[in-house]
């Protein structure tokens, strides 16, 4: 996914992470964050679930399992190759999976050295860069985001027209869903991490001089739903926030908001709320 760069570590002042577990009884929580910064390196993978149900790990979801092992995969290849290898292998029955039953995810990679920091994205998770001239770069790829919204709209419009909640419209909806689904790591549709590791080429990255950088933040759309939620106004303050360690403050203010939106009708979408996770790591 990006190409490792050599050199001696900068001084890594700490690493932060917090995790919450979407609504929905009996769910997995499918985000994944590891850092490594003797190494230099971290990641954050937020994996999604097929959409019909089809379930191969026994006492998990198949997501919550690719995540973990995405994650670990792609920092002990970071070196040489990372995230060339398929996972098709490590899952059992994967290759008779149908694309619709596959777990997938959307992927940040940071890695650093006195040089060079590396910021790798796959999907629609979203990463922030503060510099030390205070100013953010914000990172994320929108296309998956566009197509969800679209369906979020749709799910509006059918819940009003029929006097239904919106988990009936997703329901109903389900068709346009899988359809979108079926887009994944296609020409013309949106690219992410899947068992067969298809995406992995369409990664993006960014490189930022390692003097200049304060702090880097990833996050999984659930966490980053704060700005949508009305709880940050952008993306970079989310992160000036979460350096000023303001993390789990935030994490609560969201679910907060997103429990008094619990129907789902002032911000449109699919469920109450997604697992958020974020990882933040700090540089002298």
């Amino acid at each position: 996914m990006s190409d490792r760069h050599s050199g001696e570590l900068p001084t890594t002042v700490s690493v932060d992470t917090n995790t919450w577990t979407g609504s929905g009884e009996g769910r997995f929580n499918e985000d994944y964050a590891l850092a490594t910064p003797e190494r230099g390196c971290a990641v954050l993978v937020d994996g999604a679930t097929g959409l019909t149900k089809v379930n191969l790990v026994a006492g998990e979801s198949d997501a919550s399992w690719y995540a973990r092992h995405l994650s670990r995969s792609i920092l002990s290849h970071l070196d040489t190759t990372p995230g060339r290898r398929g996972q098709g292998d490590l899952l059992p029955g994967a290759d008779a999976l149908e694309r619709i039953d596959e777990p997938n995810g959307s992927v940040v990679v940071l890695s650093w050295d006195d040089t060079n920091v590396l910021v790798t994205l796959l999907g629609d998770c979203t990463a922030v860069v503060g510099l030390k001239d205070q100013s953010c770069r914000e990172l994320h790829d929108n296309t998956l985001t566009l197509l969800d919204d679209e369906n979020y709209e749709r799910m509006y419009a059918y819940a009003t027209e029929n006097g239904t909640t919106m988990a009936q419209a997703r329901r109903a909806l389900n068709p346009r869903f899988i359809e979108n689904r079926l887009k994944m790591n296609e020409p013309g549709g949106y690219w992410a991490a899947d068992i067969s590791c298809r995406g992995m080429t369409h990664a993006t990255t960014s490189t930022f001089s390692a003097k200049d950088v304060s702090w880097l933040l990833a996050c999984s759309d659930g966490y980053a739903a704060a700005v949508d939620m009305g709880v940050m106004p952008d993306a970079s303050e989310l992160g000036r926030q979460l350096a000023a360690g303001k993390g789990l403050e935030i994490g609560e203010r969201l679910r907060k908001a997103e429990q008094e939106d619990a129907g789902c009708w002032r911000v449109h979408r699919s469920k109450p709320s997604d697992d958020a996770t974020y990882l933040l790591l700090s540089f002298e």
